[in-house]
């Protein structure tokens, strides 16, 4: 497909761009430039390409997060913020997406990334200047990184082109006709990413280490922990969910279960004490942390920046508002002119924690009131921000973007739990005891076990106030049952967060669990098929 090609040769000269992060003195090519002739030629190049790597997941992080993981889950508003600002995201909030307006194009960008790590497989696989041993840990990461692009794939779309290694166009195919490609099965999909998650995991072998080279990179590299845990969500999620030919198989619990249970176990992690903590620049790489998006003052910037604070234009300047105790705020959060605000929650992610005794809320929000009579009017999210810095007065959006950490592997232990008939209690309440802190009542707080359907939407419900922000909850609702074997929450008035009507109503919505793909680029690629569902879909 066009697009493809277009992003594989992007990935060709993601190797020249790479020559600015390695040369020496030595090298008979410009010390700024490295082209595929000389570029993959000792351990130097294989590690400053792997980082390359990382640099891309980083700068997928949003669209994984929130654009793919919520912004479809029933989590945000229409219309304007708090503060006057238009809102971002429209058409996939309100779940109006057509092959006109996709909210997303090209397969979300994806191809180019991929077409890197492939790139990269195939001339680390072929470098005979390292020992098998020592190319392992670095191949490991590749399938892993692999095997998380085409999960997101296959969550977004079910079906998708399949393009692994040697890559064509590298290796001096140049001929578009060989390059389309039709949309693999949801069943080839899903065995090609357990393929990968299973290679990543034999390349790893016994090392479980968080940095085995010592870089100092305090959990932002892919590990085997993080192959651990995104194995432990694509067998969970093949568990409970059926996508196009690719039956969900229960069967599969077990395996997700094991790995939940060997990051529990062999990792050396736990849970903070101070849920703040935990996304704090001060406590990066902490004990929770199993996989994090690395920001650093100097670098590259969260999307909270971006998207979810605004204190430079609108209402927190011209008018002003009260906290909830009746108190004049200004810049509360001390960002100084940066910052804008595109995205506001729904009001009820923030009344769904109790006042006072709940410290996540005050963690992730901060409400605002009118200065006439204090009445609510909306809320910042603030829990990943990053700090002032003194020095320069400027604030610095350096908080890591969390992509994986230990309360999560609670969470898929309780649906776990609850599939097989057993306590979810056990998982449930350790990360509500931590919220609640000195003011903890076993006697009143901690959740009872229950039915199925009670369990499931108590998960639901603790997952809400414990990960908000961090890419779970469109994906929560279309893997979580009301019943089990019964419909998805996305499909349930349960699903949704104010309890009125389901995000989608299967009877007319059910296709739109998937995205569709754009008209232009089923023009240009005579091989590609619009998503089922959307052929004639018109905006309802």
């Amino acid at each position: 497909m066009k697009q493809f090609i277009k992003n594989t040769l992007r990935a060709s000269a993601f190797i020249v761009a790479l020559g600015m992060v390695s040369c020496d003195a030595l090298d008979l090519a410009p010390i700024d430039y490295y082209g595929d002739g000389n570029f993959w030629k000792r351990k130097e190049h294989v590690v400053s390409y792997m980082d390359g790597l990382h640099k891309n997941l980083r700068d997928k992080i949003f669209r994984h997060q929130y654009e793919l993981g919520e912004a479809r889950g029933g989590t945000s508003k229409m219309g304007t913020a708090v503060d006057g600002t238009s809102l971002n995201y429209q058409s996939m909030v309100s779940q109006r997406l057509t092959s006109e307006d996709p909210g997303i194009t090209g397969f979300g960008d994806y191809y180019g990334v991929i077409a890197n790590v492939n790139i990269f497989l195939q001339k680390t696989k072929e470098a005979d200047y390292m020992e098998e041993s020592e190319k392992s840990y670095y191949l490991a990461q590749a399938y892993g990184l692999r095997a998380f692009y085409y999960f997101d794939l296959y969550r977004t779309y079910g079906t998708a082109p399949l393009r692994l290694d040697p890559n064509e166009v590298v290796n001096g195919n140049f001929n578009p006709e060989d390059l389309y490609m039709e949309r693999a099965s949801g069943s080839k999909l899903m065995t090609q990413i357990k393929a990968d998650l299973a290679e990543s995991m034999r390349l790893f072998g016994d090392n479980n280490s968080f940095d085995p080279e010592s870089r100092g990179n305090k959990k932002s590299y892919w590990s085997k922990a993080a192959t651990e845990y995104l194995a432990a969500e694509v067998y969970l999620w093949n568990a409970k969910v059926s996508v196009d030919d690719n039956a969900a198989n229960e069967a599969d619990l077990a395996i997700a279960k094991q790995h939940c249970q060997s990051l529990m176990d062999n990792y050396g992690l736990s849970l903070m004490d101070n849920y703040a903590d935990i996304f704090d620049v001060e406590h990066k790489g902490n004990s929770e942390i199993i996989m994090a998006i690395r920001y650093m003052e100097g670098e590259a910037s969260n999307s909270n920046g971006t998207y979810m604070y605004n204190y430079q234009t609108g209402a927190w300047k011209t008018i002003g508002y009260n906290d909830e105790n009746g108190n004049a705020m200004g810049d509360t959060l001390q960002v100084r002119t940066s910052g804008m605000q595109r995205i506001e929650y729904l009001p009820e992610f923030f009344f769904a924690y109790e006042k006072g005794r709940d410290s996540r809320r005050d963690v992730n929000f901060l409400s605002a009131y009118s200065k006439t009579d204090n009445s609510f009017l909306g809320t910042v999210f603030k829990k990943i921000m990053g700090h002032l810095n003194a020095n320069t007065n400027s604030y610095i959006w350096d908080a890591d973007a969390v992509l994986y950490r230990l309360a999560g592997v609670y969470f898929m232990m309780a649906e776990i739990a609850n599939m097989e008939g057993g306590d979810v209690a056990q998982y449930i309440n350790p990360i509500r005891k931590r919220a609640y802190g000195a003011s903890w009542n076993e006697a009143t707080d901690a959740y009872v076990n229950g039915d199925f359907t009670q369990n499931e939407l108590a998960i639901l419900a603790e997952k809400d106030k414990e990960m908000l922000g961090e890419g779970q909850r469109w994906y929560d609702l279309n893997r979580m049952m009301l019943t089990k074997g019964g419909d998805h929450l996305v499909f349930c008035k349960e699903g949704s967060k104010d309890g009125q009507a389901p995000i989608l109503n299967k009877s007319t919505e059910a296709y739109k669990v998937f995205w569709p793909i754009e008209t232009e680029m089923l023009n240009k690629d005579p091989k590609l098929v619009q998503t089922p569902g959307y052929e004639n879909a018109a905006v309802n």
